[in-house]
């Protein structure tokens, strides 16, 4: 048996909590049972506090369970123990996943068993399994993204992994279920031309995400592991968040593709920068692997950061070359935030190298907080003020994206290599 996934059940699980568990669930059926007038609405009211129970014994108790896994070592000190064990990534990351969830998921299976007959006793339809294994998928995903976003954040700081892991898993269940009961109220749903049916839609849908949360997991295990790994996992998610997302457009299909690859690469690459740590020493191990020709060694130690930044680079400029046609869709987002791709580019090389300029300060500590507060200023401060004193071609040098034409590139080229320059001047402050 899995050592990882021994020490969570022996720690998680005991005779106690596995009586007291069930006797609470039938005490819960019970009450709902009674509160019914006749067989039907009996029986409706135990598939909807079957429901309930299982979101908050999956979904959320197994979720905090497999997310603190990871952050209560840090709190216990025993995280250098685990990295110095002899586990593979995979076996410590469904160990910890499914050994620290496992008593959620001792009570989600009896609710199940109990919530699943009785809606499809009441007429419910066949629906319902469909329903029950995206139920059981989400809580996977759920589960798994927290523990990747842990470890991804851990690397910072266990604290920050604490508090950010939490947000993180409410954004997704926001994110996620919303658009998931918008495709319950269809009979089929359209994507990418065909017709699909709406709660196998769905069901295909949560195993998606669930494969590629399991993914990121264990990618994220290697790399807090130092197992090193080829940099394709992350402009592979990017690749395939774009094109599940472009086959919902109902028209303008390359347009809507070059749209959302940018802002699905602006995403996870500002998201990896400021959870993996920029120090310099690191750089300077990929600088110098490349210097001595160990190409292979240096895309080991890359971060995530620059593959979703370099896959920006097409999307940018076929984006351009899209919006550039005569019929191009009309959006006012289109309008507002990607009329000038290139532009938004070279904004994002700016801000790439602020936080490299940042992090390479061996005496700032805070890297990221100086980061976003410096990107708020840059934003929303900056813009604010030079649009309240009425500075219309100022405005556009502030912020290149609120220019016109041209001139939107040539200010964001120009933003860019003021801030390169900026990192090249620390680089060689601090190379003594």
């Amino acid at each position: 048996m899995n050592p990882e996934f021994r020490r969570q059940l022996w720690l998680g699980l005991s005779g106690t909590r596995l009586v007291i568990l069930p006797a609470l669930l039938l005490a819960c059926f019970a009450a709902a049972f009674l509160t019914g007038g006749d067989r039907a609405t009996s029986l409706q009211a135990i598939a909807i506090t079957g429901a309930g129970l299982f979101v908050v014994l999956v979904w959320v108790m197994g979720t905090l369970a497999a997310g603190t896994s990871v952050t209560d070592e840090i709190t216990d000190r025993t995280w250098d123990q685990q990295r110095m064990s002899a586990m593979q990534p995979w076996a410590m990351t469904w160990g910890k996943l499914a050994g620290a969830s496992a008593y959620g998921w001792y009570g989600g299976a009896l609710c199940l068993l109990i919530a699943l007959p009785a809606a499809l006793m009441s007429g419910q339809g066949s629906w319902v399994l469909q329903a029950g294994v995206s139920a059981v998928l989400f809580g996977v995903l759920l589960q798994a993204l927290l523990i990747a976003v842990n470890l991804q954040i851990v690397q910072n700081g266990g604290l920050k992994a604490r508090r950010g892991g939490v947000w993180v898993l409410v954004a997704v269940m926001f994110w996620t279920v919303g658009p998931l009961l918008g495709i319950q109220r269809e009979l089929s749903v359209t994507w990418w031309g065909e017709s699909f049916n709406n709660v196998n839609f769905a069901m295909l849908s949560m195993l998606l995400f669930a494969t590629c949360a399991l993914a990121a997991a264990w990618r994220s295990m290697a790399q807090v592991l130092a197992v090193r790994q080829w940099p394709w996992g992350w402009p592979a998610l990017a690749l395939l968040a774009t094109v599940y997302l472009t086959g919902f457009a109902p028209q303008h299909k390359l347009m809507a593709f070059c749209a959302i690859g940018l802002v699905v690469c602006s995403l996870l690459t500002y998201f990896a920068l400021l959870t993996e740590p920029q120090r310099r020493p690191l750089w300077t191990r990929v600088v110098a692997r490349v210097t001595t020709g160990q190409y292979r060694a240096a895309w080991l130690q890359l971060p995530r950061w620059p593959t979703t930044l370099a896959l920006a680079v097409p999307f940018a400029l076929l984006g351009s070359a899209t919006l550039s046609q005569p019929d191009a869709v009309t959006w006012l987002s289109a309008q507002q935030v990607l009329l000038h791709p290139i532009a938004f580019l070279l904004l994002m090389v700016r801000d790439c190298a602020l936080a490299l300029f940042l992090a390479f300060d061996a005496k700032n500590r805070r890297a990221v907080a100086a980061f976003l507060l410096l990107m708020a200023v840059l934003y929303g401060l900056l813009p604010w003020l030079v649009g309240a004193a009425g500075g219309g071609f100022l405005l556009g040098m502030v912020n290149p994206l609120l220019a016109k034409g041209a001139i939107s590139i040539l200010f964001a080229a120009i933003h860019a290599a003021v801030a390169l320059f900026m990192v090249r001047w620390r680089w060689q402050a601090t190379a003594t």
